[in-house]
Order: C-alpha cells, then sequence, then structure tokens
C-alpha cells in the first residue's frame, strides 16, 4: 500500500487509539487474572511467563534485532502461583500449581518458528476468540530432589488442551508422569464482574476438587 503524508498521518491517528485501547485492555486483564488467583486459597504469585515467544527484551540488547511480538508479551501469557514457604519452587505430594492464562486471540499461528508470525495471515478475528484458562497441576509422585514448579513441570508438561478434550463439564484432564491436571477455558467477555469471575472461579474449585482431590474451601480474599 502507498502512503502520503495524509494518509499517513490519518493511520497514525489510529495507532494512537490502539495504543490507548491496548493499554486498557491489558490493564483490566491484569486485574481480572489477579482477582482470579485470589479466588483460590494458599497461593502466592511464582512466575509469569509469554507461552509462544521471548518476553520484552532486556535494555542491554538492540530491539530491533527483536520481533514486534515480543513487545506485545501479554498476548499469550501465563501466571504461575504457588504455596507459600521458601521452597515452595519445588513440588511435594499432594501439592498443586495454579496457572491462569491469557490467550489475546486464538488465531495466532507459527507455522515456522524461524519466521515471526504475519497476523495477516490468521483467521478473521471475528472468527476467533480471546480466551481465560484456569489449570491445576496436582504433584502425584514423589519428584527429583532438585526438580522444580517452572521448569521440570510447567515447562515440561504438556497443557491438557494439548493431549485431549474437553468433557460435558468443559474440563480437561491429564495425568502425564507424577502429575495430573487439570484445565477449564472461558471466553473472557463472560467475565465481565467480579461476581461473574467469582462464579467462574467456585464452578473451576468444585470440579477440580472432584477430579484432583484438592480441597479448596478455605475462603480466598474478595479483593
Amino acid at each position: 500500500m502507498n502512503l502520503n503524508e495524509d494518509s499517513l498521518s490519518a493511520a497514525l491517528v489510529d495507532v494512537r487509539h490502539a495504543y490507548r485501547l491496548l493499554w486498557d485492555f491489558q490493564k483490566r486483564c491484569l486485574h481480572t487474572m489477579k482477582f482470579v488467583a485470589q479466588q483460590f486459597p494458599d497461593r502466592q504469585f511464582y512466575q509469569w511467563q509469554n507461552n509462544v515467544v521471548n518476553a520484552v527484551p532486556p535494555g542491554r540488547s538492540d530491539p530491533t534485532s527483536n520481533w514486534a511480538w515480543d513487545f506485545l508479551p501479554l498476548h499469550n501469557c501465563s501466571l504461575l502461583y504457588t504455596r507459600a514457604g521458601e521452597e515452595r519452587w519445588h513440588p511435594v505430594v499432594d501439592d498443586w500449581l495454579l496457572e491462569v492464562r491469557l490467550v489475546v486471540d486464538t488465531g495466532w499461528d507459527m507455522p515456522d518458528e524461524r519466521l515471526e508470525p504475519d497476523p495477516a495471515s490468521f483467521p478473521s478475528v471475528d472468527k476467533t476468540e480471546t480466551i481465560l484458562s484456569i489449570m491445576v497441576s496436582k504433584c502425584i509422585e514423589q519428584v527429583p530432589e532438585k526438580a522444580n514448579w517452572l521448569r521440570n513441570v510447567w515447562g515440561e508438561t504438556p497443557w491438557p488442551s494439548e493431549k485431549g478434550k474437553a468433557d460435558e463439564s468443559g474440563i480437561t484432564y491429564l495425568a502425564d508422569g507424577y502429575i495430573e491436571a487439570c484445565q477449564i477455558d472461558v471466553p473472557l467477555s463472560e467475565l465481565i464482574t467480579k461476581e461473574a469471575i467469582k462464579a467462574f472461579c467456585e464452578r473451576t474449585k468444585r470440579e477440580f476438587s472432584q477430579r484432583l482431590g484438592i480441597d479448596f474451601q478455605r475462603i480466598a480474599p474478595s479483593d
């Protein structure tokens, strides 16, 4: 497309609108993900990770050598929460990891990891979704002494949805080595209010409790 000064100025107006909209969206997403985590007892923030590309490059690196996606790290990210304590990074039997995952666009596609994905090749945005997922991974067998949740469990265990399909309740279950896990997805558009988020989390805890044998009955903070 050829741009002249007028058309470029108009396009940059759209860009400024988009940046402000993106800020507002990401701010709301961060609040929502934090509020979801607060509905689960005894969990503290552990780590966050972009699931498909690198996070924002550090200040010592040349940003022009990175993908533009690296500067949109929330577009597919997970926030991980473990129990409190000095060794909370190390899984023990009956311990569990909470993952709150945001997928901004289910149309994301990276057929070749050597090439930066081009959104022009993605499906139309009206045919894709923005979803939030809750995953709980429970340790059911003793793990190696130096193993940690991030590298040896989260980094090596697939999401349940990668290996199976959801049942009639919308729950996907996975057993993999010394871990069993459950996943449930919801369109972000359904989590409009705090009441809606609480209801979704209560349903999640009931379903996960039945499948994983975890007691989620303790009351979590409301704010």
